[in-house]
């Protein structure tokens, strides 16, 4: 079951989310599931594809990398790089063209009948903010 799982997580970096792939969503996620992310809480197929359409919006050329990727039972970690070039509007902040490369970020997913129902996921939201202009230095420096 585990390495079943684990393909079920590779298809939703690799063809959903790298390959911007919405109709995927009712394939790889149960339609309640659930979404934590940094940016808050998404729910049902309708909070998958919000998660693929503001991230594919603020960086078209996004693509994730996975570093590691293990399975226990009905959950499976994923660790991952994310990079691309800040091209849209991200949470209200314009476009600056900058290019991005966030590590670190870990996903822990639980799945249930080959499909998604809840993931929790961690990337380092201070250090992309800082990567596209939006956080600078001498404010990091002064703690404002």
């Amino acid at each position: 079951m585990s390495e079943q799982n684990k393909a079920v997580i590779r298809r939703i970096v690799e063809d959903h989310w790298n390959k911007k792939n919405p109709p995927l969503v009712s394939e790889l996620f149960d339609a309640k599931v659930v979404i934590h992310t940094p940016d808050g809480t998404l729910q049902g197929h309708e909070g998958a594809k919000q998660l693929l359409a503001a991230y594919t919006t603020a960086f078209p050329d996004f693509r994730l990398n996975i570093e590691d990727l293990l399975s226990d039972g009905d959950k499976v970690t994923l660790r991952w790089t994310f990079t691309g070039t800040h091209k849209g509007v991200l949470a209200g902040i314009a476009a600056s063209g900058k290019k991005v490369n966030v590590q670190g970020n870990i996903g822990i997913f639980q799945l249930a009948d080959g499909k998604a129902m809840e993931l929790r996921l961690m990337w380092d939201k201070y250090v992309l903010m800082q990567q596209i202009g939006a956080l600078s230095l001498s404010s990091q420096a002064s703690g404002r």
